[in-house]
């Protein structure tokens, strides 16, 4: 989001020059070398114990003020992850500072046996909030999604449950006076295990299968499991004896009210923005794309979906297309797409960027079905885009090849200006009653004026 801010995109996804070659060559090896590239990948990505012993709050909040120019910014989206969120600041030309943060630990891991991994990450989980109490931390366990990588790293991801002095003096610095601060607060929770003061174990995340799944089993699960040459046909799931915030996805309401003492000292709006699931916020800020882009004289009828981490606001808004991002490739998200399809109005081209995992995980949806959805609701072209199909869901090179993809179609428009917090309100307003707005709420906790009052414009 930073180099979008800096009207730039992001090399991340396109490495270097080529970058798209060498995806392809990659995606091009035989299954088990493919998967063994996931492995190292994850081997490298793990951060070392020493280090993670070492890692405190104010690093992760100085990474991220650092990442940002000095502003100043007419608004900001502090909470939740989402695709969706980022493709809004872009539009609004706001930063995001996000409440949770993955920290990959280094180790070595069965992924069907999740008491044990528990154990194994409990005592650096404790070390690492005995030194940030302004930290909680959810050590996430999912050998159905995460399956290729839990084998070399733990998933420790932590919420900030304070702002703490990096993040205040961004918020009072960066922001242009009466500026508007929006809180997304995605509501999903799950069921964890506690091991002490702000230290959880989740076992399962958000995708193609629910907590139940996870805990009881299912004759698809037990097929998945054969089919991973598992010697186990069910999980021994950990007790549960809490429901807490999802740990990759949910917000953490005890952040808030560091937030609104922000804004009273610096007579900020204050605005939470509500949904369950963070793609739930996509429907909305498609159609807030193709009613400025209307505005602009812009093409309205290309739809570019996303998927996961692999978004790209600064060539949504180069090429003109109007963002859709989902969560996962899995049968839920793929539903959210048909829905919003089958409720909107036609779109002339529909492309579809797929996140490879690494496996073909229960509940994943087929590259061949992505295809089929785009290609059945378009009224002109529908596919896939930046994806070798045939190594799909195995595609370890989609990361390098997404950006290329989308640098090489040929239409280009200036970007747009940023919208203001008026201009939302106002689409907000025409909009209260389409499908796009269901399961969204927006609404006011404090004006600039400091008094508190609510409304409901989505």
């Amino acid at each position: 989001m930073s180099r979008f801010l800096r009207g730039q995109d992001f090399p991340g996804l396109g490495v270097a020059p080529g970058s798209a070659r060498v995806a392809d060559l990659v995606s091009h090896l035989p299954s088990r070398a493919r998967r063994r590239a996931l492995v190292l990948g994850a081997r490298i990505q793990g951060a070392p114990v020493s280090r993670v012993n070492r890692l405190s709050s104010e690093d992760l909040a100085t990474w991220t003020a650092d990442q940002y120019g000095p502003g100043p910014y007419p608004a900001v989206i502090i909470g939740a992850g989402s695709g969706a969120a980022v493709h809004l600041a872009a539009a609004l030309g706001a930063p995001v500072l996000p409440q949770t943060y993955l920290v990959p630990v280094r180790a070595r891991l069965d992924p069907d046996r999740p008491r044990v991994a528990m154990q194994a990450g409990q005592d650096l989980g404790r070390r690492l909030v005995e030194a940030n109490p302004d930290l909680s931390l959810c050590h996430m366990h999912d050998p159905n999604q995460d399956r290729a990588m839990i084998v070399r790293f733990a998933y420790f991801r932590v919420k900030r449950l304070r702002l703490g002095r990096t993040l205040e003096r961004f918020l009072e610095q960066r922001l242009a006076p009466g500026a508007t601060i929006f809180i997304l607060d995605t509501t999903l929770t799950w069921p964890v295990s506690v091991l002490g003061e702000r230290q959880r174990f989740q076992f399962g995340a958000l995708g193609g299968m629910n907590p139940r799944e996870y805990i009881d089993g299912s004759a698809r699960l037990a097929q998945h499991l054969a089919e991973q040459g598992s010697r186990v046909r069910r999980w021994e799931a950990p007790a549960t004896d809490d429901t807490c915030p999802e740990a990759e996805w949910g917000y953490d309401d005890a952040l808030s009210p560091d937030i609104e003492a922000v804004a009273a000292r610096c007579g900020y709006t204050v605005r939470r923005i509500t949904v369950e699931e963070p793609e739930h916020l996509s429907p909305l800020v498609a159609d807030f794309y193709r009613w400025r882009y209307q505005r602009h004289g812009l093409p309205t009828d290309q739809l570019l979906v996303e998927t996961y981490n692999q978004w790209e606001p600064y060539w949504a808004l180069r090429l003109g297309v109007v963002p859709f991002w989902l969560q996962f490739t899995a049968r839920p998200s793929y539903h959210w797409l048909e829905r919003y399809l089958q409720q909107t109005a036609p779109y002339r081209r529909i492309d579809v960027n797929l996140f490879s995992n690494g496996l073909r995980s229960v509940g994943q949806v087929t590259a061949e079905e992505w295809r089929g959805i785009a290609h059945r609701h378009a009224t002109g072209s529908g596919g896939t885009i930046g994806v070798n199909e045939a190594a799909f869901p195995e595609d370890v090179g989609s990361t390098l090849r997404y950006q290329p993809a989308l640098a090489a179609l040929p239409q280009r428009y200036p970007l747009p200006p940023p919208a203001s917090v008026d201009e939302l309100d106002e689409f907000l307003a025409d909009t209260r009653n389409i499908a796009s707005a269901d399961g969204v709420r927006i609404a006011t906790l404090q004006t600039a004026a400091g008094h508190s009052e609510r409304q409901d414009p989505a």
